[in-house]
């Protein structure tokens, strides 16, 4: 059965989208950390039987985390993931085998990986605190 997407992961993939053409236009978003949809029932498992402290109940996204997999050197070493794959992120990680290597989870699809916290700080209305967050994408390979 074909799963049906949450209306708050449509909603951040549209907002990638966003945070990328202010990237390519300004060269940096305002962009403020934002949801792309509740942390995931295996990761919660595995977060549980091993101790592992996750800072929230869903997983954020930031501009810098979006300009991070997109800078200069990753490009250059044919390490960028395609916009568009990581822009489908919120929806397809869902499908995308899932491991923890002692400091973050990583999510693969066979092409790419993508790099999740489980408790990283970063600053929201201008307090840090401490939440499941995406950092990067890397191509494989």
């Amino acid at each position: 059965m074909e799963r049906c997407y949450d209306l708050i992961e449509i909603s951040a993939s549209e907002t990638i989208r966003n945070v990328f053409a202010d990237i390519e236009k300004y060269g940096f978003s305002k962009q403020k950390p934002f949801i792309i949809g509740a942390v995931e029932e295996r990761m919660r498992q595995y977060a549980d039987e091993n101790n592992i402290e996750l800072g929230s109940s869903d997983v954020y996204m930031s501009s810098r985390s979006l300009s991070h997999s997109e800078r200069e050197h990753k490009v250059n070493i044919g390490k960028a993931v395609e916009k568009e794959e990581i822009i489908a992120f919120p929806m397809t990680r869902h499908k995308m085998e899932m491991s923890y290597d002692g400091e973050a989870f990583i999510f693969t699809n066979g092409n790419a990986k993508f790099v999740i916290h489980p408790n990283y700080e970063i600053k929201i209305d201008r307090k840090k605190t401490k939440r499941v967050v995406f950092i990067t994408a890397t191509q494989l390979g």
